[in-house]
């Protein structure tokens, strides 16, 4: 396959939701940073979401707090390494661009914080799950961008297997 759908798709899917929801991110991060104080609660979604303005010094559910250059280091080898797979392997089904997208905006998106703050910003909890950590737009990215890379790479093994026993099933008959 060239590389000409591999940076259509890009440009057309993968570009646009990064840029997108990296921007909803950074700006819904400023907005509530800048109008409530660590620790204040406000109702978003009564009974399912409240915003509660929580500087998280660590990764997913707080790990790794307080080692930042090890975050870092392990997000930009992250991001490295989805874009020699997706180079290498000439990836151009849009769902994985769809993923893609959604994985860059989520992992730069708290990288930008990380780098900026030393910590990063989270305001989203479930106000019927307590203990649930608060979280941000860059941590539903990085869920939904999981998912669908996780469904991409179960269809991409189901059309593989297909193929192979077609395959095998056609030299048996010859």
């Amino acid at each position: 396959m060239s590389k000409k759908p591999l940076l259509k798709r890009f440009l057309c899917i993968a570009l646009p939701i990064f840029v997108l929801m990296l921007i909803f991110d950074l700006l819904s991060k400023h907005f509530l940073d800048s109008s409530m104080q660590i620790g204040q609660t406000a109702s978003f979604l009564p009974g399912f979401i409240d915003i509660v303005i929580v500087h998280n010094e660590g990764s997913a559910w707080g790990m790794l707090a307080g080692m930042d250059a090890l975050i870092i280091i392990l997000t930009l080898i992250f991001l490295a390494a989805i874009a020699w797979y997706t180079i290498s392997d000439k990836i151009s089904h849009p769902l994985y661009h769809v993923a893609l997208g959604l994985l860059l905006a989520g992992s730069v998106g708290n990288l930008v914080d990380r780098i900026s703050f030393g910590y990063v910003r989270d305001f989203l909890h479930f106000e019927f799950w307590p203990s649930f950590p608060v979280f941000n737009v860059a941590d539903i990215c990085l869920t939904a961008g999981v998912l669908l890379f996780v469904i991409y790479a179960i269809m991409s093994l189901v059309k593989h297997y297909k193929k192979e026993k077609n395959e095998k099933s056609d030299a048996n008959t010859k």
